[in-house]
């Protein structure tokens, strides 16, 4: 009934008994019923108008947590519940608390690694005077759990800065711990003013270390001072470099392997960009979808980044609407950062 927002049944009703019991009943529907079952006067005028003859209540409990009851009910002329009947109200209820309550959990897993993520994520990144950055971060679809990708710009002495892109293997709470893990630590990382290549070996040290078996890792540092890159990877989507000119390159000559993999070192290379050069890195939700090559999603970016150079934020949002499958499926991280070199 509208307005009517919590049910009460009196002690001593049919409800009462059914969840005490924790068992389906039936009960015939007459003036001694209405009277012991319903409270409010409209509802009860309701139910003897309706026509019912018999009821049967079952209750939905799950984890030993009551999620509602199940009532059905037949009219005047239609044979009364049998046992069985009951029995089978009784299973379908159980099957179907046990259902709502996987969805209670889900939501509720659901919520709490979202909300990890959110925290563990950047809200505004370190920026300098010779590195501007558009940021973005697209979730995946609620059908599928949130994943392990981050991204961060940390600033250096002496004006340089880093850019790093990482992406956890999974998904759900443990991929969103293990992601938030990855940046703190490799923040920590870059302040000690470590090599490129030698981050990484640490932070696939702390992989291992915390049972995380698969991650990629893209690292660079830009010096504004003589316009050098210096760069590693660990099995992450390489960079791309959209020169003054119009050309992109694509930075595939380090990859390197995964973190949580160990046994092989990294490398770190180095790159002069030139002035007013843009960076690109990205996590596979961008170059990858169903249907499509991993190698044909790439050429794709490729183009998008040289079709309109501009400013960085209309760039990113470009980029992302023309590339972006819909519905999207997978978590994607784009970062944009046009460099500057110092006077």
């Amino acid at each position: 009934m509208s307005g009517v927002e919590t049910v009460r049944y009196p002690p001593g009703s049919v409800i009462h008994d059914m969840l005490q019991s924790g068992r389906a009943v039936s009960a015939v529907v007459n003036e001694e019923f209405v009277a012991r079952t319903v409270v409010i006067e409209s509802r009860a005028r309701l139910m003897v108008e309706s026509g019912l003859a018999c009821v049967l209540v079952a209750p939905l409990i799950a984890r030993g947590t009551v999620q509602g009851i199940a009532m059905f009910g037949r009219s005047t002329g239609r044979p009364a519940f049998t046992p069985d009947d009951v029995s089978l109200a009784g299973e379908l209820a159980s099957r179907a608390a046990i259902c709502l309550d996987n969805a209670r959990l889900y939501s509720r897993v659901q919520d709490i690694a979202l909300t990890l993520q959110r925290a563990l994520l950047p809200t505004a990144l370190a920026t300098g005077p010779y590195v501007d950055v558009a940021h973005r971060y697209e979730p995946g679809s609620r059908i599928t759990e949130v994943g392990g990708d981050w991204y961060d710009v940390i600033s250096l002495p002496d004006g340089r800065v880093v850019l790093v892109v990482g992406d956890v293997m999974g998904h759900g709470v443990s991929a969103a711990a293990a992601m938030g893990r990855l940046r703190i630590t490799t923040k920590a990382l870059a302040r000690h003013d470590s090599e490129p290549d030698e981050l990484l070996t640490e932070l696939d040290a702390c992989a291992q270390e915390a049972g995380i078996e698969l991650a990629t890792c893209l690292y660079i540092v830009y010096d504004p001072r003589n316009g050098r890159a210096r760069i590693a990877s660990a099995g992450h989507p390489p960079p791309l470099v959209l020169r003054p000119d119009g050309t992109v390159e694509t930075l595939d000559e380090v990859l390197g392997v995964p973190l949580g993999v160990g046994g092989e070192p990294f490398r770190t290379t180095e790159i002069e960009l030139p002035d007013q050069a843009v960076l690109a890195l990205y996590t596979d939700g961008l170059i990858e979808a169903r249907g499509r090559d991993i190698e044909a999603g790439l050429e794709a970016l490729r183009a998008e980044l040289a079709a309109e150079p501009g400013p960085l934020e209309e760039m990113a949002d470009r980029i992302l609407a023309r590339l972006l499958p819909d519905p999207l499926t997978d978590d994607t991280v784009l970062v944009l950062a046009r460099v500057r070199r110092a006077p």
